[in-house]
């Protein structure tokens, strides 16, 4: 039998944190390997919850909800990025753990390494080296990073993935001259995503649809998958029922990029989770459409315990327009009328902002702020970065504000500010996000009967 192995690479940034990150994508990938018949592995370098992780390091303790601080280490800056003045860090499990479950996995004949950030790339990079030196295999790199940035990618050594849909998958497989066999067309509706790849996790997480029918100009979700693909409501919940029975965890995470997107859909999800009597904390961390928000909804959320609620808001002002009309300063204070009536509170209720978009003002950010506050809603700021294949992008390198060019290292919305002249500074970003705190901590403790605020803001 044939071996893949699957790896999720470590993270090289000024900082990281685990907000219920998985690699579902590369789970999909092992469940169609599995199908072909292969034996798969994973090695997961950033899973905090790995029984064997405490014997190479020491790992911080799990915080809100299964979420944490990744074990990290120092290491030195690229050339590329000693101008920012800021700690640069592997994040995720130490070399001596990579080294020993390499060794402990052994012979394989693939090896498939996913990426997320395209600005995550140095840490890619590093993981592709070190399978290079210890493992004889072909080594395929796939994700969100090869799809934005192809060229760039194959300077990592590794053969590049560039397609999203497993259906393009045996096409790669032949050409390696490895088996395979069609994967079929509704593979997200027949495939559930592999973790029984995992010894423990200490949550896990979920998509029910692929794709978003919106346009944000800041956005490429639209050029990554065509239209919206759903999975019916009955596979997504006895899937999510049987891995909450193997892992025995107390959260779940749904990452749609447009769950709200059929609401009709995502209400026949949350009445399926009553039925089964599914008890677990449930979160949506990507940004639900505020207009498509109705009582019904809140309704089932409120009875199925959901802990955890962004809202997309974005920004104010005309850039509302400017930047694709999906959400608008009433649709969020409707929005947050509907939650806070239903017993929702800042605690499990926050608006993501965000922060340096082309052509925003302090003002708007403030303005956003405010709309929030004022309706008992925390906000989450976001720091801003072009991505290829946006309108955003197509018309900063049109203008001459990013060079066609530029390595994606340099799009951290950490490094952003430190080089863009486009934009705002990297003081006037730390400036507003110190005014906006003081707002928030100012405005919710003086909420009455509000508990003490957590001091977050991402």
């Amino acid at each position: 039998m044939k071996r893949a192995l699957l790896v999720n690479p470590w993270i090289h940034d000024f900082a990281a944190y685990d907000f219920w990150l998985k690699p579902l994508g590369l789970l999909y990938v092992g469940r169609a390997m599995e199908e072909m018949g292969y034996e798969v592995v994973l090695v997961d370098l950033l899973n905090r919850h790995d029984p064997d992780l405490p014997r190479f390091t020491k790992v911080p303790k799990d915080k809100r909800y299964g979420t944490g601080k990744f074990p990290s280490a120092i290491i030195e800056k690229p050339d590329l990025l000693k101008f920012v003045p800021r700690k640069y860090k592997r994040y995720g499990a130490p070399p001596e753990y990579f080294e020993w479950k390499l060794r402990d996995v052994g012979r394989v004949d693939v090896i498939m390494v996913t990426s997320t950030l395209s600005y995550w790339y140095p840490g890619v990079w590093e993981t592709v080296r070190f399978l290079k030196e210890r493992l004889d295999a072909p080594i395929v790199l796939g994700g969100i990073y090869p799809r934005l940035f192809p060229e760039h990618a194959k300077k990592s050594g590794a053969i590049v993935f560039e397609k999203g849909d497993l259906t393009a998958l045996p096409s790669l497989l032949e050409s390696l001259g490895l088996p395979s066999k069609e994967v079929p067309r509704d593979w997200f509706e027949l495939y559930d995503p592999m973790y029984e790849l995992y010894e423990r996790v200490g949550y896990l997480v979920f998509t029910t649809t692929l794709g978003c029918p919106f346009h944000c100009t800041y956005c490429a979700v639209h050029r990554l998958w065509r239209g919206l693909r759903k999975r019916s409501p009955e596979r997504v919940v006895d899937c999510i029922e049987k891995y909450v029975e193997l892992f025995k965890v107390k959260d779940v995470a749904f990452f749609d990029d447009a769950i709200l997107a059929d609401t009709n859909h995502f209400k026949e999800i949350l009445r399926l989770i009553l039925k089964r009597g599914i008890k677990v904390n449930f979160h949506l961390p990507n940004g639900i459409h505020a207009r498509l928000i109705d009582e019904e909804i809140v309704h089932l959320m409120r009875e199925c315990g959901f802990k955890t609620i962004k809202l997309g808001y974005e920004t104010t002002g005309e850039l509302q327009k400017k930047t694709g009309g999906k959400v608008f300063d009433e649709d969020v204070v409707r929005a947050a009328k509907i939650l806070t009536k239903a017993g929702f509170t800042h605690e499990e209720v926050s608006a993501y902002i965000l922060l340096n978009l082309p052509g925003q003002s302090v003002e708007d950010v403030l303005k956003a702020v405010e709309v929030c506050l004022s309706e008992g809603i925390d906000v989450s700021l976001n720091e801003y970065t072009p991505i290829p294949g946006t309108q955003d992008w197509y018309e900063l390198t049109k203008s001459g504000k990013i060079p066609p060019d530029v390595d994606p290292a340099l799009l951290n919305n950490t490094v952003l500010p430190y080089w863009w002249k486009h934009g705002m500074s990297a003081e006037d970003v730390q400036r507003l996000k110190r005014i906006v705190q003081e707002r928030r901590l100012s405005t919710l403790k003086a909420c009455k009967g509000s508990p003490q605020l957590s001091d977050r803001t991402g």
